[in-house]
C-alpha cells in the first residue's frame, strides 16, 4: 500500500468516484461525532490560513471494473464515515448559500459533489453503501422529500442548523472560509491499496486496532526523550506530581492553556501536541525543557483551584472561582488561569482577582439572558488573554476589552428588554438557569440564607406550563386584539418573571394561584414569599416581576463600559433560522410554536418569513394547519404552490386544506431538535 498526506480538495477533484462497498456498515454518525467534527472545523476556521487539523486516514482500493477512459472508481475500504460526513456538510453549505452566493454553490457542485460530464450514477463523486444511497442522491438532486429522518438527513439538518447559527450578516466571507477550510485545511492520509491486495483483509485489520496514544502520552514521550541526563529526577519531582494532580483530559487542557497564556489564541486542544512540540523545539538545552515542566507543574496547582475552588485558601477569591465553576462552562478556563497566575505573581491581590473574575461572569450571564449564542464565546475569551498581553488583568482592563466591537457585551437596556420577552427556560443550560435564579435569590440578603447545596430545588413555573380553566380565565381578562389566551400564555410562561426555585415543584404542579400562594408563602426563599404577596398572577404581575428582577440582575452583573455597542441585540431571527433549518421533510410547525421558542409574536414571525430568506419557511403554517394566505416565497420568480411542495415532501392535507396534526412539530419538539436545553416536564 502507498500512503500520502492530502486534502479533501485533492481527493475529490477530477473525474473520480468513491464507492462504499457492501461489507461496510450504513452511515452511522450521531450528534456527538457531528458536533466534534464541527467544533474541530470551526477551530481551524478561526485559526490562520496555514492551520490544519488531522482528520484521519482514508483507505482506498481501485475498482476491478476500471477502464482507462471514463470516471475512475475507488472502493472506500476505511474512512467512509468521515468522507460521507464531509460530503453531507458540503451539500449543506451549497444549499445554505444557494440564494445569496450562486458562484460558491456551483463551485461545490462541480468540484466536490458531481462529475459534471458523466452520466447516470457515475455523475456522483460519492456513492454510499446501498442502504444510504437513495437518501444521499435525494439530497444531491434536491428532491422534495430529501433531508428525511434517517442518519443522512439528520446529519444534513445538523449542519444546516449550525450554518444558520454561525452565519454573520456583517461578515460576507464567513461561509466561504468554512468551505475553504474543509477543502484545504483538513489533513487526510490517503492510503491506496494495490490492485492485488486483499481489501477485505485490510478492512478487518484496520478495525481491530488497540488503544491509541493520547496527546498527553505523546507529549510526555517527547519531553523525556529530550531529557537523557535528568529524566528520572524531573519525572519524580515534577511530572509525576503533575500527572497525579490532574486527569489525562485536564492535563491535555492545561498544556493547551499554557499555549493560550503565551499568546497563542490559534492553538486547538485537538492538536495541542503538535503546537507544543513546535514551541518546545526552540529550546536547545535540557535545563530549558526542565524549567518548562517545572512551570507547567506550578500552573497545574493554580489550575486545580480553578477546577476545584475549595483548594483556594482566600475566601473572596474562592467564592469568585466557585461561581464560575457553578456556571459550568470550560470557556472561562483561559482567563481564569490568567487571573490566577497574575494573583500568584503578586500583580493582583485576592479582591482584585475576584473582581476580574466577576466581570467574566457578568459577560457570560448577560449574554445568556439576552439569548446570544455561545458559538463565538470561546474565541472571544481566548483572544481576551492575548489582547491583555502583559497588561495586568484587572476588572477595569477586562471590562474595557470585553466592551470592544463585535464582543456583544449586553448593555443594561439589552438585559431589561430580554428579561420581559425572552424564553429564559430554554436558554443556556440547566445549571446556568439555576445559577441565575440562585444568585437573584441570594441578592435578597436575608438573615437565614438557603442551604442550596443540600436543597433539592428545581425551577417552578408559577403560571403553569399546562393551563387549567382557572388559569385560562385569569389570562382571558388581559388578552388584547386578535391574540388568543394560548398565545398570551406562550409569551409569558417561560420568561424570567414567571420562574422561581422550589423544592415543591411536583406538589405545586398546575394548581391555581390561591393554592400555590399558601405553599410559596411558607417558603424559605424570599422571592417565593414575594410572589405569594400578590393577589393574582397574570400578565401584569409577571411583567412587573420581570422588571424588578432585571434591576437586580443589573446590580449583580455589571455591564460593559460606554464604548460597548448599544445597538439592539437581535437574537430572535438568528434563533429562528437555526430552528427552522432542523425541520425535516414531511413535518410542519406553526407560527405560534416558532414564536414561543424564540420569544416573539406569531404576527412578527409571519412578517419575517414573508420578507427574508429563511430556511424551510414554507413548512411554517397556521396553528390549524392551514397555509397562510399571506405566505410569499422570498424568491419573487418562484410560482409553485406551497401546498404542492409540502405534499411532495410527505405532508398530508385533509379536504379542508389543513395539514395533518400528527405531523406538526410543537414548540418543545422544535427546541429539542435545535439542541436547546429543554427540561423534561
Amino acid at each position: 500500500m502507498k500512503a500520502s498526506e492530502t486534502t479533501l480538495r485533492s481527493l475529490l477533484q477530477g473525474e473520480r468516484q468513491y464507492v462504499v462497498p457492501l461489507y461496510q456498515r450504513p452511515y452511522s454518525w450521531e450528534h456527538k461525532a457531528l458536533d466534534q467534527l464541527w467544533q474541530d472545523l470551526i477551530g481551524v476556521v478561526e485559526s490562520d490560513a496555514t492551520a490544519s487539523h488531522f482528520l484521519g486516514s482514508v483507505v482506498l482500493a481501485p475498482s476491478p471494473a476500471n477502464t482507462p477512459a471514463g470516471v475512475q472508481v475507488w472502493l472506500v475500504v476505511d474512512g467512509q464515515q468521515r468522507l460521507t460526513t464531509l460530503s453531507i456538510l458540503l451539500c449543506a453549505i451549497q444549499d445554505h448559500v444557494r440564494g445569496q452566493d450562486a458562484r460558491l454553490a456551483e463551485k461545490i457542485d462541480d468540484l466536490y459533489l458531481f462529475n459534471r460530464f458523466a452520466d447516470g450514477q457515475d455523475r456522483y463523486t460519492l456513492l454510499p453503501t446501498q442502504a444510504d444511497r437513495p437518501s444521499w442522491i435525494k439530497l444531491l438532486e434536491r428532491a422534495p422529500d430529501a433531508d428525511g429522518t434517517d442518519r443522512i438527513g439528520e446529519a444534513y439538518r445538523f449542519f444546516r442548523k449550525e450554518l444558520a447559527a454561525i452565519d454573520d450578516p456583517e461578515d460576507p466571507h464567513d461561509i466561504v472560509r468554512i468551505e475553504q477550510a474543509i477543502a484545504g485545511q483538513l489533513s487526510i492520509v490517503e492510503i491506496a491499496a494495490h490492485p492485488d491486495d486483499n481489501v477485505h483483509r485490510i478492512f478487518e485489520s484496520l478495525n481491530h486496532t488497540g488503544q491509541p496514544l493520547t496527546q498527553a502520552d505523546l507529549l510526555r514521550n517527547y519531553l523525556f526523550m529530550r531529557l537523557p541526563a535528568s529524566a528520572e529526577h524531573v519525572y519524580e519531582h515534577q511530572w509525576l506530581p503533575l500527572q497525579q494532580t490532574l486527569t489525562t483530559k485536564q492535563l491535555e487542557e492545561l498544556v493547551w492553556l499554557d499555549l493560550v497564556l503565551r499568546g497563542d489564541d490559534r492553538a486547538t486542544q485537538e492538536a495541542v501536541y503538535q503546537s507544543q512540540q513546535h514551541y518546545l523545539g526552540k529550546f536547545t538545552t535540557e535545563a530549558e525543557i526542565a524549567e518548562w515542566i517545572t512551570e507547567l507543574h506550578h500552573k497545574a496547582r493554580l489550575f486545580r483551584r480553578v477546577l476545584s475552588p475549595d483548594a483556594e485558601p482566600n475566601l473572596v477569591l474562592r467564592q469568585a472561582l466557585d461561581r464560575l465553576r457553578r456556571w459550568a462552562a470550560q470557556v472561562v478556563h483561559p482567563i481564569a488561569l490568567c487571573v490566577m497566575v497574575a494573583h500568584d505573581l503578586g500583580r493582583l491581590d485576592a479582591n482584585e482577582a475576584a473582581r476580574a473574575l466577576r466581570v467574566v461572569e457578568s459577560f457570560l450571564v448577560r449574554r445568556m439572558i439576552v439569548g446570544i449564542g455561545t458559538t463565538n464565546t470561546n474565541r472571544i475569551l481566548m483572544t481576551l488573554v492575548k489582547e491583555l498581553g502583559d497588561t495586568v488583568p484587572t476588572a477595569e482592563a477586562v471590562t474595557r476589552l470585553l466592551s470592544g466591537q463585535r464582543k456583544k457585551f449586553p448593555t443594561d437596556e439589552h438585559v431589561r428588554e430580554a428579561v420581559l420577552v425572552n424564553n429564559f427556560y430554554w436558554t443556556g443550560r440547566g445549571p446556568q438557569r439555576t445559577f441565575v435564579l440562585r444568585c437573584l435569590e441570594e441578592d435578597y440578603r436575608h438573615g437565614e440564607p438557603v442551604d442550596f447545596a443540600n436543597s433539592a430545588l428545581t425551577i417552578e413555573h408559577v403560571l403553569p406550563q399546562s393551563m387549567t380553566q382557572e388559569w385560562r380565565d385569569m389570562l382571558a381578562d388581559e388578552v388584547t386584539g386578535e391574540e388568543t389566551v394560548e398565545e398570551l400564555h406562550a409569551k409569558l410562561v417561560h420568561t424570567l418573571g414567571n420562574l422561581s426555585l422550589t423544592a415543591y415543584n411536583a406538589k405545586l404542579a398546575n394548581d391555581g394561584f390561591a393554592a400555590k400562594q399558601k405553599i410559596l408563602a411558607d417558603s424559605g426563599m424570599a422571592m417565593n414569599r414575594e410572589i405569594a404577596g400578590c393577589t393574582r398572577w397574570g400578565a401584569q404581575e409577571i411583567r412587573e416581576r420581570g422588571r424588578i428582577l432585571s434591576e437586580r440582575a443589573l446590580r449583580i452583573w455589571p455591564g460593559p463600559n460606554s464604548s460597548a455597542d448599544a445597538a439592539p441585540v437581535e437574537t430572535r431571527w438568528w434563533r429562528m433560522n437555526q430552528i427552522l433549518a432542523c425541520i425535516p421533510a414531511g413535518r410542519w410547525t406553526s407560527y405560534s410554536d416558532v414564536a414561543e421558542v424564540i420569544g416573539s409574536h406569531q404576527v412578527a414571525v409571519g412578517a419575517r418569513l414573508g420578507g427574508a430568506a429563511v430556511p424551510n419557511a414554507h413548512r411554517v403554517l397556521r396553528f390549524s394547519g392551514e397555509i397562510s394566505p399571506d405566505f410569499r416565497w422570498p424568491d419573487p420568480d418562484r410560482t409553485d404552490a406551497p401546498r404542492d411542495v409540502l405534499q411532495a415532501e410527505g405532508v398530508r392535507f385533509d379536504g379542508k386544506g389543513r395539514a395533518s396534526a400528527e405531523q406538526r412539530l410543537t414548540a418543545v419538539e422544535l427546541a429539542t431538535m435545535a439542541d436547546l436545553d429543554v427540561p423534561e416536564e
